[in-house]
């Protein structure tokens, strides 16, 4: 480790993927020096090296599956999560986001989203705080003259709503990231963590814990987990679709259970989100754990499989995207680039407390915990990041200090970490 330069910060993140580095621009605003201590750093262009910009290039090297932020997708709103305060959590989220929706370099922007199902689903999670928010419900071809959500061919009733959501285009949003992380200074050391490392840190300063299913490893932890398979399609080049109102338009779409069952015959769903380097098909919900070797073991969806590259995937991925895609907007795959790929979700402690956002004491050192978002990491990072901040400045004894940078992100993360907002 680079000591000379982490002895000059106040803090240290570790973990460097999408938790940890909003973390560090949070801690930023407030004031305080920041490194990341990390064994990769997604979506980081080095200084030194060319700006590749060919279609999903972050994909060539096979990413590590583990790390979730190189498998992110959106920012809609959190699917199965359990974190403390999920509302004020996710207003939070919302809240930097659309501050950060007003730069034109960061990678976000708004987007019409449709969540589809052909059987009666329950009610949709913060619905009232979702922007444009409308229900919908009838038959397909009546619904395209009104919503106009997507259908499958074969589909006879929908349900579903449709709204507005922020969604951050990867990897053009991490790079903005970690140039704002860098424009304040911010160290980055590209190191393994155990807890041999850690206790080698310069003493008394505190500590962010945001290393992801690495955590457990690192620190004490007995909350159960699940850690969730997902597989996934890349279609590079392909076009960014918009709708009447000329937002980029994505979809959740469940069928019924027939079409595309999980392993316990419940409907699995399928996702469109297009980026600016191509669209990725989703999706699979599989429940499991990693074993020693870090292979991946539970209950796979049912259904047929086709072999994309090295990587076999559901064929429903593939053929129902495809359907929904030339049923609504026209589009098909044919003749069209394929890349499959698959990563983990880790949801910690997934039906109790979920989310770990406290603080404990380990050998005269502040930690606070901050990972375990499963499939929400983008979506309430900066909920959670903010939490974690105000976490540590009731637990560290630090105080917010001057800060430069952004000035209407430095004004807006001050106005969020006041004990008056919550």
């Amino acid at each position: 480790m680079n000591s000379g330069a982490l002895d000059s910060c106040d803090v240290y993140v570790l973990g460097g993927g999408v938790s940890g580095l909003s973390t560090a621009i949070v801690l930023q605003a407030l004031g305080f020096s920041v490194a990341i201590l990390s064994e990769s750093a997604p979506g980081r262009v080095a200084e030194d090296a060319p700006l590749d910009t060919a279609p999903f290039a972050e994909h060539r090297s096979r990413p590590n599956p583990s790390i979730a932020t190189n498998f992110a997708m959106a920012s809609a709103y959190p699917h199965n999560l359990r974190v403390a305060n999920l509302a004020q959590i996710s207003d939070d989220s919302q809240a930097v986001f659309k501050q950060l929706s007003q730069r034109i370099n960061s990678g976000v922007s708004r987007y019409r989203m449709f969540e589809v199902f052909e059987q009666e689903p329950e009610e949709a999670p913060l619905a009232s705080r979702r922007m444009e928010f409308q229900l919908f419900n009838g038959k397909p071809l009546d619904l395209k003259n009104t919503v106009d959500p997507p259908a499958r061919p074969e589909a006879i009733y929908l349900w579903g709503w449709t709204f507005e959501t922020y969604f951050a285009d990867m990897p053009l949003y991490l790079s903005f990231l970690w140039s704002l992380f860098h424009q304040q200074g911010g160290v980055l050391t590209l190191t393994s963590t155990s807890r041999e490392s850690i206790a080698d840190l310069p003493a008394g300063r505190p500590i962010i814990d945001c290393l992801g299913l690495g955590a457990p490893g690192v620190f004490d932890d007995a909350a159960p987990i699940n850690v969730m398979r997902g597989r996934q399609v890349l279609v590079p080049r392909a076009p960014r679709l918009t709708g009447k109102d000329g937002r980029p338009l994505s979809y959740n779409y469940t069928p019924l259970p027939e079409v595309f069952p999980r392993a316990d015959s419940t409907a699995e769903y399928v996702h469109f989100f297009p980026r600016s380097d191509g669209w990725i098909l989703g999706q699979t919900r599989e429940p499991g754990l990693l074993d020693e070797n870090g292979m991946w073991t539970g209950a796979a969806v049912c259904g047929p499989e086709i072999r994309v590259g090295e990587q076999l995937i559901p064929a429903a991925i593939v053929e129902l995207n495809e359907s929904l895609l030339k049923n609504w907007l026209g589009q098909d795959l044919s003749g069209r680039l394929l890349v499959a790929r698959e990563g983990y979700r880790y949801y910690r402690d997934p039906t109790d407390t979920g989310v770990r956002l406290e603080a404990e004491q380990v050998s005269g050192t502040v930690i606070v915990h901050n990972y375990g978002h499963g499939g929400s990491g983008i979506t309430m990072s900066w909920g959670c990041a903010l939490q974690a901040a105000r976490i540590l400045l009731n637990n560290a004894g630090l105080r917010k200090r001057t800060a430069h940078g952004d000035p209407n992100l430095v004004r807006l993360i001050a106005q969020l970490t006041e004990p008056s907002s919550h």
